[in-house]
């Protein structure tokens, strides 16, 4: 989307549209960075410490969200959701040649936040797109994030709500099989100032959207019922001239 019109577009609000996309651009980045570093036998920490140094390198100057960089899930946690560091559950493991890895970054520059995740998928001890993935679930699983996000770009009109995005996609799940493994679960998040005044996607928040006039998260954590892997896609989204378009 041209820069130009999304400032247009948020001028005389208080969001910080253009640190927010110039932050949005290091998470693109540093994630299409881990596309190509990342190997069998890493450990969690190794991962972390490389997305924290190609961020900053590349202008970050903080973490918006707990003073952290990056979330990074792997091999039998890509599941895992909840407010507590979960470093000390990866001790002593490390990347297989077959496996599952999520990073979900967290950069930001003054008030303006980026926020991205991809689950990339490792076989034989490379990076290969989901596409030619030949672990059925995995495949199927990321098969149904870009299913959700198209339906997120279509629901989203000038009255839809929170909850009723919630509420659609939740059933839309449940009906195809899967959950949801946000420990919270919600789908997203708008893009505040200060993270505390965060409005979710989630029930009994009965907010239009549009009308509050957010960049707004869309990034569904999912897994198959009786699934092993959880994915995850995370792109950030506006709404300009009545469509929701990806920043």
């Amino acid at each position: 989307m041209e820069t130009e019109k999304l400032i247009a577009h948020f001028r005389g609000t208080d969001v910080d549209i253009e640190n927010i996309l110039r932050s949005q651009d290091i998470a693109r980045d540093c994630l299409c960075h881990m596309e190509g570093f990342l190997r069998p036998g890493m450990d969690r920490e190794e991962i972390h410490r490389e997305c924290e140094r190609y961020m900053l390198e590349k202008g970050s100057e903080g973490w918006w969200i707990h003073n952290d960089p990056a979330l990074i899930l792997f091999g039998d946690l890509t599941t895992y959701s909840a407010h507590e560091d979960p470093s000390p559950l990866f001790e002593g493991k490390r990347v297989q040649e077959n496996d599952l890895i999520t990073i979900d970054v967290a950069p930001s520059i003054k008030t303006g936040w980026g926020d991205m995740a991809r689950s990339f998928v490792m076989e034989e001890g490379k990076i290969v797109s989901w596409k030619d993935c030949h672990n059925k679930e995995i495949r199927e699983g990321m098969e149904m994030e870009m299913i959700l996000h198209e339906l997120f770009i279509s629901f989203v009109n000038e009255n839809t709500t929170f909850s009723q995005l919630h509420q659609m996609v939740n059933e839309y799940l449940q009906e195809h099989g899967y959950y949801n493994c946000d420990y919270h679960g919600n789908f997203g998040h708008t893009i505040e100032n200060d993270q505390k005044d965060r409005v979710t996607i989630d029930e009994g928040v009965d907010i239009g959207i549009v009308h509050y006039r957010k960049p707004i998260t869309f990034e569904p954590h999912i897994c198959k019922k009786n699934g092993r892997y959880g994915v995850k896609y995370e792109n950030m989204y506006v709404c300009i001239d009545g469509k929701m378009r990806e920043i």
